[in-house]
């Protein structure tokens, strides 16, 4: 079970990561877009008059102010950093379960601090990620090699026991609080 907590959080560890990394490349490309066309008009008024100037300067002055006002509302900065922050903890939630699976301890040390990686994965910031970053998250993860299959440690089991489970663990953290359980 701990392996599978291991797992959860490794992949929503990559999945903020990979959230941050998308929020990161949009700032960056709609900041160079505004500045690359803004350039653009300030040189054009410094070449000859050429047929379509006046529609060009209209309509990238037009699209700068699009791609500015984008900057402002959306604010991809502010987003990729605090994606950044998750995945930090989600990464240091993880380096405490490996600690736990390696130290040797007796039964009650080990079951107190399962509590408080527990109490700690509940009191996580949780940020949703998209479906497609947190699939991508989860492939990576399987490409590791290091967990063992979902849910095997419940042995052989049916699809209907697996769903079952679903329902009961839902008191379980995921840390995609408001998105559907993808496991």
């Amino acid at each position: 079970m701990v392996l599978d907590w291991m797992r959860k959080v490794h992949q929503l560890e990559y999945a903020h990561r990979f959230e941050s990394l998308k929020w990161s490349r949009a700032e960056r490309t709609i900041g160079l877009s505004a500045f690359c066309l803004a350039t653009l008009i300030a040189c054009s008024y410094r070449f000859p008059s050429w047929p379509g100037q006046s529609y060009f300067v209209a309509s990238a002055s037009t699209l700068v102010a699009i791609l500015t006002g984008l900057q402002t509302f959306l604010k991809p900065s502010e987003k990729s950093e605090m994606y950044q922050k998750t995945a930090s903890n989600y990464e240091k939630l993880r380096h405490e379960i490996e600690l736990l699976l390696t130290m040797q301890a007796n039964e009650k040390t080990i079951d107190q601090r399962l509590l408080r990686i527990q109490e700690e994965w509940k009191n996580l910031d949780a940020i949703n990620v998209s479906e497609s970053k947190y699939v991508k998250a989860k492939m990576r993860v399987r490409r590791l090699n290091k967990y063992p299959k979902e849910l095997e440690f419940l042995g052989r089991s049916t699809e209907s026991q697996r769903e079952a489970l679903d329902i009961v663990a839902e008191g379980v953290p995921d840390g995609n609080a408001g998105q559907r359980n993808v496991l």
